[in-house]
């Protein structure tokens, strides 16, 4: 009997995962020479396919959606994806550039590529091939976009440092990080891992592949999109060597907390904090990279205290007791509750849309808070829970109230007694209420198999 037959195609490409792993870890000098072969085997097509196809995602600038390509036959689609890789015939195709409203602020937009099913599924055998090799070398301190890593352990590395008595923190924000990537810097980067040429030269080709936007095509001098497969791994990358220096470096005492391209240095005095900001601004400008002005400052984790993550980190005073905290609190920070009430504006909707869709509008918005709260319930959030749970009872009355039937006979009622039926009833889902028990594991902190293989 014929292996491809006994092994599914996720337990080959896991065997295959591991294997780059451990050669990576056995030898942390070793370049990886025969890989562009192993990007046309078919299990490690089917497997990119399917992490393409749970991510869903829209289609590129050939308009071609996955259901289409389910409908065709995906064999076909993979062995004509093979080809071309064996053939050295494929070539990406642009990004189609999309703007989408920016988190916090929805007067301004970031924009955001979208690939063609066919590159994001190169790009995803890619990654599956590259990870096990890079991951092998990422150091601790970085936890955004990494196997068995989330936003949760970055968390909790924060706030052991501020046990540990670093009271002094470099908020930093990288200004336009994923725009900004120096393509040259980052395959050099590369190169200290990848020594196959034809692997090499296709990343390449991804990140010169350019963009359309609004029908007229661009080039992309610099930057990675945001959107594609392989741009967080790439991303991580770039920051290796940062990550690296701060390791070994003399001319300050902190700790580094790195989620992507927003970070942390925790410090014990001021004076080591203003030394870890001028050191990491001459670290960043080597390539090519400058601190967003407004977005980074110096402060003290008890006066100002910080945010991080969608929390705000701050070390506080114990209720009834001068004694403070013996590291910092979290919770909801300012710019996430004030993206929570735009979503809850958003999923209500406006007057009558809830007297027409009431049960539909209840779903979506318990769906919401659920999902808010199974993230920001790993902190002291009650009180903001609280006030939340104030602002939706709130909201929904006021739309039912002005969505009132009009005319002679109309009922004038006031929203607060409207509010009053609402909690009376208690039919809307509430922050404080929701169980969480049953909710999936967070994304980013699942087990890889290919480490324990």
């Amino acid at each position: 009997m014929r292996v491809e037959t006994t092994n599914p195609p996720e337990d080959r490409t896991t065997v295959l995962q591991s294997k780059l792993y451990q050669a990576a870890q056995r030898d942390p000098q070793r370049r990886f020479h025969a890989l562009y072969d192993r990007l046309s085997l078919p299990y490690v097509l089917q497997s990119a396919w399917e992490l393409v196809r749970q991510n869903q995602g829209a289609a590129g600038i050939d308009r071609q959606t996955l259901a289409d390509i389910e409908t065709a036959g995906v064999p076909a689609f993979l062995a004509e994806i093979a080809q071309s890789l064996q053939d050295k015939t494929y070539r990406p195709q642009p990004v189609r550039r999309v703007a989408i409203p920016k988190r916090g602020d929805p007067t301004r937009t970031r924009p955001l590529g979208i690939p063609t099913v066919r590159d994001r599924v190169v790009q995803a055998a890619a990654k599956l091939l590259l990870e096990p090799i890079f991951e092998a070398d990422f150091e601790g301190c970085s936890f955004g976009f990494r196997p068995e890593r989330g936003a949760l352990d970055a968390l909790e590395a924060v706030y052991q440092t501020s046990r540990a008595g670093y009271r002094w923190v470099v908020d930093a924000d990288i200004e336009q990080f994923f725009d900004r990537l120096d393509h040259q810097q980052l395959m050099t980067a590369l190169r200290r891992r990848i020594s196959d040429g034809e692997v090499l030269r296709l990343i390449y080709r991804w990140l010169k592949a350019g963009y359309l936007w609004e029908g007229q095509y661009h080039d992309t001098g610099q930057g990675s999109p945001q959107g594609g497969v392989l741009s967080p791994l790439l991303a991580n990358v770039y920051l290796h060597g940062f990550d690296q220096a701060q390791r070994t470096q003399k001319a300050f005492i902190g700790r580094l907390t790195r989620y992507a391209d927003d970070f942390v240095i925790q410090c014990g005095t001021a004076e080591q904090a203003a030394r870890a900001l001028a050191w990491t601004r001459e670290q960043l400008a080597c390539v090519g990279l400058t601190l967003h002005p407004a977005k980074t400052r110096v402060v003290n984790d008890q006066e100002a205290g910080f945010d991080f993550l969608g929390f705000h980190h701050r070390r506080v005073l114990l209720t009834g007791s001068q004694k403070e905290s013996r590291g910092v609190l979290r919770w909801p920070s300012q710019k996430a509750c004030r993206q929570f009430r735009e979503q809850v504006r958003e999923l209500v909707g406006p007057p009558g849309r809830l007297r027409r869709e009431r049960e539909e509008c209840q779903r979506r918005l318990g769906r919401y808070l659920q999902g808010w709260k199974h993230y920001f319930r790993h902190g002291q959030s009650a009180r903001t829970f609280a006030k939340l749970d104030q602002f939706v009872v709130a909201r929904v009355a006021r739309n039912l109230t002005r969505s009132q039937p009009s005319g002679p006979n109309r009922q004038r009622r006031n929203w607060r007694e409207q509010a009053g039926e609402l909690e009376r009833e208690g039919v809307l889902p509430k922050l404080a209420r929701l169980g969480t028990e049953t909710l999936q594991a967070l994304r980013g902190r699942a087990k890889v198999r290919w480490r324990a293989v």
